[in-house]
């Protein structure tokens, strides 16, 4: 007879599946606890859980009847950890079933899916179950105990209510409350599932799917926009106020040799952008104009020969060889940056690992302490900026493909 039940339950789960349309499928976690306090005082439940796998499909993909439109079906297969403890002796019964669950949902609004209200049937299979006694200041398994009348294939029904609520693209939590037909407990015998409370979350598999070909779909448009447009390159510039700290200290000689290495360092990167960045357009604009070109002015951007220039104000992007311009992140690594229009990192493929260019400027341990940007050398410059083209050439043909 048991047997008989297991697996009728397992063959209407796998027709459950295969008849309805527009299946959702996935996995579910939960957390229960028992409602055993207020039936036995001396018992009280514990905070323990389950998981298992979900499907879920309107009755009908669309009816002439907009009402039954608003109710479909879901069936959940699982493993449910239940149990409570004795309150005066400290003893402890756990319960360990084999949770089927059957439920008709209603929804309020099928245009948006934000909640459904459940209404279902729970079975459930005893697979095994112990006993644990508090001895020596540790709980410890008791193989016999004679007010437990648990055995192993007990079934038990119960009827099950709650609400589902969408947490966005991929997830929904619920709130549901099954009560039990079986349970039997008082202060002498214990036996049957307790009634109890249960908060869930479910994670559709369709809807990963879906939301990460969405994702791969707008990237793919990101890329190909972005590939039409142009990349506007910030160019370092020695800081004005340590300019003139140094001339105040009479260190007129070292103010020049900084300003002129960092104008190295900058036409360093201008020739690797120029040479080997070939993904879109390039243009120019000093640190000192990032202000103006963050609100939209551009008179500041030039091409490679520091002429004035103009694009298509549309669509760009912006990048730097900087240790991060954004409030986005804040990171200290000193590499090329990609940014939106309002100097927010752009994600995957733009920013990577890659594009930084090491704590040890030039291969010299000793730099990592000077932290001077024009201490990098014209082969770091032109490393990472290969990498980054070649990688958004390459991602781009990827999902066009």
């Amino acid at each position: 007879m048991k047997l008989r039940f297991l697996k009728l339950v397992f063959i209407v789960f796998l027709l459950v599946g295969n008849l309805f349309a527009q299946t959702h499928y996935g996995l579910y976690m939960s957390m229960n606890f028992p409602t055993v306090s207020g039936h036995i005082p001396n018992y009280v439940g514990r905070g323990l859980g389950g998981f298992g796998a979900f499907i879920q499909a309107p009755f009908s993909p669309y009816h002439s009847n907009s009402f039954i439109n608003r109710f479909d079906f879901s069936a959940e297969s699982g493993l449910t950890y239940i149990g409570f403890r004795d309150k005066q002796s400290d003893f402890r019964y756990n319960n360990y079933y084999f949770d089927p669950s059957f439920y008709i949902n209603f929804i309020p609004d099928r245009q948006s899916d934000a909640m459904r209200i459940m209404l279902g049937f729970r079975p459930s299979y005893l697979l095994f179950q112990n006993n644990e006694d508090f001895n020596m200041g540790n709980y410890q398994i008791v193989r016999n105990e004679w007010r437990n009348a648990y055995q192993q294939g007990d079934l038990d029904f119960g009827l099950a209510t709650g609400i589902s609520v969408s947490l966005g693209s991929i997830a929904r939590a619920e709130l549901k409350y099954t009560h039990s037909f079986t349970q039997q407990l008082s202060n002498s015998y214990v036996r049957g599932r307790p009634s109890f409370v249960e908060f869930g979350l479910k994670l559709s598999a369709v809807d990963i799917r879906e939301s990460l070909m969405q994702r791969d779909k707008d990237l793919a448009q990101q890329l190909e926009n972005a590939s039409k447009g142009t990349l506007l390159v910030m160019l370092s510039s020695t800081d004005a106020k340590v300019l003139e700290k140094m001339k105040k200290a009479g260190k007129q000689e070292e103010a020049a040799f900084l300003v002129r290495m960092e104008q190295i360092a900058a036409q360093n990167q201008k020739q690797a952008f120029e040479r080997y960045f070939d993904f879109c357009k390039v243009l120019y604009f000093s640190d000192t104009s990032a202000n103006e070109v963050a609100a939209g002015n551009f008179r500041g951007v030039m091409d490679s020969e520091g002429r004035p220039a103009s694009f298509d104000t549309s669509n760009y992007m912006l990048a730097a060889f900087c240790e991060d311009a954004s409030d986005y992140t804040n990171k200290i690594d000193y590499g090329l940056y990609f940014y939106d229009k309002n100097f927010q990192q752009l994600k995957k493929p733009f920013n990577v690992s890659a594009n930084f260019l090491g704590i040890f400027a030039g291969g010299d341990p000793v730099n990592y302490f000077k932290r001077a940007r024009y201490l990098h050398t014209s082969s770091e410059f032109t490393k990472v900026v290969k990498r980054a083209s070649a990688r958004l050439q390459r991602s781009k043909a990827v999902r066009q493909n």
